[in-house]
């Protein structure tokens, strides 16, 4: 007879015990195992146990190992894996007395002999963090030192997220715990936030969903996100109902055994460990492998209870990138309310992360049987600013500080914009004055350079201007909806009132912000989920041009690229081809303006001065000279892409400038070799560091969408001489009928009234025949057709001495869809 000692690998807890004689068989020694753990193995039959054997070098397994204390908890070691590969399991017709006699000493006590894997109840998931290569280990030092940096330097704001948690724990005659929602656009610093936490308690961070161009941080955390999709999968949420899935009170949380919360129990198991009891994120920094075993709630409730017995903290969970790329319609929905609801049924707390409004309303309760009022979620919107560390190159980060001190825009810039943005505009600038130490350092040449590089790794992992939302919502950014009607700023409870707000789409991807403040406690009643008794649901807005300078300065448009570049594509689109897309989808209205400052995205007036934006920036930070803007404004106005348009006088072949326009007036001479300034959005007003930058040799500058009462649409200020008139005024009429002698004298008449001007440009479809006398003998008109560049004289005063104000109509002709007009 032999005493053969038993571990079941995945399980925990003691061996048993099987006493055998020695002529048997593996196949009847699994029976005996069985019938000792009957309830284990109650939906496993005998014959698919695998047994392994844990002889290695003529001996037995001592219990006194740290192998088997491993073994004893759930937990693999490499000593384990090696001893239970596929080609070690012993075969049912194998004799144990050839197996425990043979070469080897004889199994007795404090010995583990037989290690037992169980089949269909159990998966093996191998977890772990490190991955090759420095561009991931190297990423991930990085968030680690910033952190640090938040964690001292923003301590009240990682405090009231911490404070939440332990709130949450606390809460009795609960089993289904709120969440909190960590919900920003790309580059706010979410993924930042799960390594800025700190605290007492320990925690898990992992990202959901790792895509191909995911940062490069994730590929640190794949392992536990694939073992966490495929535990997810072998549940197979999409395949049941949606009242099932998001009601967390449904009998499917109640009753399943489900293979995702054998998975979190495994992860308490890990977390019971006094060396994962730190207040850190829990890292493997070793391969870790475990048999999960597939189980109902009631046992990970009982396991965190057990914890909490035992003295242990409780851990909280991060998920990364929540739905952030999954399609909701297809199933993703249920996904993401499943991964998020299997943590709060067992009554720990869970983090979900993500660019995806969606996340914030998975409410099934609302829909059930479940009507009390309780507590939904915690919306955490607001994030720590940028907190800097030095490059790891030690050239690199002397070249950056010396050129902060000569240039301290560049820290200005830094410190008033999101973290990612910040990042590669401070390497891109660092790079390029470490390249260029030799030569005196222009700054408008820095910026350009700095500008482009942000433009071009935003555009190369988001890619929004292939996706048709994603160019609505560059068009809403450049738009700057958020500026309030009478300029002011609202405090942050009354700003989700009077804020005007973008579709969500313009978080998941673009760069809006939810309007609400750092944390907003939301919960459900009668239904429906309400903050302070009022309706709530998700809402964005773009934020305010001091608080992100890089969106508006580098993602907006630059000199090597337009605002409506798609760099992954290759495609210069023109303004107009983006309005006709934008209305094609949405419908069109002229937009008449009011008193208030006219910030409707989707009229005419907008487009034009879209083109005026877009057509500013093509000479980057240093303006633009007005023959060259000019030649842009015409090339906006093409059907599809980008083109050069030549401009060329009446049926002649003479080419023109559009200074020549400007020809024997004196009043315009000035503007002819003037450069128009590197444009805000309409009706945005550069910090003033930025403005100070003038002395250095850039030149920045404001366009307006003017009031009613300044009868015109739009200008261009003046930033040379604040005070005096803008640059040139211009007028938008988008009408069923060409724009006739009535209209332009109305247009003529009301700018007179009210200022100084010299120069206007009247954007329409088509300008109709004159049929009465001009009437303004020192006015002169000239109309231009923005899409073949043809230039015809209208009114020209015969006597030089009389020409002392321009009328240039541009005909940009009709959209490229129907739209709707008015007169």
């Amino acid at each position: 007879m032999l005493l053969l000692n038993c571990a079941i690998v995945g399980i925990g807890g003691s061996a048993i015990s099987i006493i055998i004689e020695e002529w048997k068989t593996v196949a009847l020694l699994k029976k005996d195992i069985k019938a000792k753990k009957a309830i284990a193995f109650k939906n496993v039959d005998a014959d698919q146990l695998r047994l392994f054997a844990t002889k290695k070098d003529g001996a037995w397994l001592s219990s006194a190992t740290e192998d088997v204390k491993q073994l004893k908890e759930g937990m693999m070691t490499p000593l384990l894996e090696e001893l239970t590969e596929k080609d070690q399991e012993l075969q049912g017709e194998d004799s144990i007395a050839d197996i425990f006699l043979e070469n080897v000493s004889t199994p007795k006590s404090k010995e583990i002999h037989v290690l037992v894997v169980g089949a269909g109840d159990y998966v093996e998931l191998r977890i772990e963090d490190a991955k090759n290569g420095a561009q991931y280990t190297d990423e991930l030092t990085h968030y680690q030192q910033r952190g640090k940096l938040i964690q001292r330097n923003c301590k009240d704001y990682c405090q009231k997220i911490l404070n939440k948690i332990d709130a949450l724990y606390t809460l009795s005659g609960t089993s289904t715990l709120p969440f909190i929602c960590v919900q920003g656009s790309s580059g706010m610093g979410k993924s930042q936030l799960a390594f800025a936490l700190g605290g007492s308690r320990p925690w898990f961070y992992w990202p959901v969903f790792i895509g191909e161009s995911c940062q490069s941080l994730y590929e640190n955390f794949s392992l536990i996100s694939e073992a966490f999709r495929e535990v997810t999968n072998k549940d197979d949420p999409m395949k049941k109902s949606d009242e099932n899935i998001l009601n967390s009170k449904s009998d499917f949380y109640n009753s399943e055994s489900l293979w995702t919360f054998g998975f979190i129990r495994a992860l308490l198991q890990y977390c019971s460990k006094e060396q994962n009891q730190l207040g850190q994120m829990i890292r493997f920094h070793t391969k870790t492998s475990w048999y999960v075993e597939k189980c109902n709630r009631t046992k990970v409730i009982a396991t965190r209870e057990k914890m909490k017995k035992d003295g242990k903290l409780l851990p909280f969970f991060v998920l990364d990138e929540m739905m952030s790329n999954v399609n909701s319609d297809g199933g993703g929905k249920n996904i993401a309310a499943f991964q998020r609801n299997v943590f709060r049924v067992c009554g720990l707390v869970v983090v979900v992360m993500g660019t995806n409004a969606k996340i914030t309303n998975l409410v099934g309760q609302s829909k059930g049987s479940y009507y009390g009022e309780h507590a939904w979620m915690t919306v955490m919107s607001r994030f720590p600013s940028y907190q800097p560390i030095p490059f790891a190159d030690a050239d690199k980060e002397l070249s950056w500080n010396r050129i902060q001190g000569t240039y301290p825009v560049l820290k200005s810039i830094v410190a008033n914009s999101r973290g990612r943005f910040s990042r590669y505009f401070a390497d891109s600038a660092a790079q390029y004055a470490l390249e260029n130490s030799a030569n005196d350092i222009e700054l408008c040449d820095l910026l350009d350079v700095a500008f482009d590089y942000v433009s071009l790794k935003t555009q190369k992992g988001k890619q929004f201007m292939g996706k048709q939302n994603g160019k609505d919502a560059q068009l809403i950014a450049i738009s700057y909806t958020n500026v309030d009607s009478d300029g002011s700023s609202p405090s942050p409870l009354k700003k989700r009132k009077i804020t005007p707000v973008v579709g969500t789409h313009c978080m998941h991807l673009h760069f809006a912000n939810l309007v609400d403040p750092q944390a907003t406690e939301v919960d459900i009643i009668n239904r429906q989920l309400e903050v302070n008794g009022e309706s709530w649901e998700p809402l964005c807005c773009f934020p305010e041009i001091d608080e992100d300078m890089l969106l508006y300065l580098a993602i907006l448009g630059g000199k090597t690229y337009s605002g409506y570049y798609d760099r992954h594509m290759s495609i210069d689109y023109s303004t107009l081809a983006i309005f006709s897309m934008y209305l094609k989808g949405h419908g069109f209205t002229s937009g008449e303006n009011t008193d208030a400052i006219s910030n409707d995205y989707k009229t005419y007036e907008n487009m034009v001065a879209h083109m005026i934006f877009c057509a500013s920036r093509r000479n980057g930070v240093q303006g633009i000279p007005f023959d060259e803007f000019f030649a842009g404004l015409l090339s906006e106005c093409q059907d599809k892409k980008i083109r050069p348009v030549t401009m060329t006088i009446g049926n002649t072949k003479q080419t023109i400038v559009a200074s020549d326009l400007l020809d024997k007036y004196a009043d315009l001479a000035a503007l002819s070799h003037s450069k128009i300034p590197f444009l805000a959005p309409p009706n945005a007003e550069w910090p003033q560091c930025i403005l100070d930058t003038r002395a250095k040799g850039c030149n920045f500058g404001h366009l307006v969408r003017a009031k009613n009462a300044e009868r015109c649409d739009i200008y261009v200020r003046n930033m040379e001489d604040p005070t005096g008139p803008p640059l040139f005024f211009c007028e938008c009429k988008y009408r069923d009928s060409n724009v006739g002698s009535d209209v332009m004298k109305t247009i003529i008449d009301g700018l007179n009234d009210v200022c100084e001007w010299a120069i206007l440009l009247v954007f329409c479809v088509k300008l109709a025949k004159l049929k009465i006398e001009w009437g303004h003998a020192q006015v002169g008109c000239v109309k231009v057709n923005c899409r073949s560049g043809r230039v015809d004289w209208v009114v020209q005063p015969a006597e030089e001495k009389d020409r002392k104000k321009l009328v240039i109509v541009m005909e940009t002709g009709p959209l490229t869809v129907g739209v709707a007009s008015k007169t």
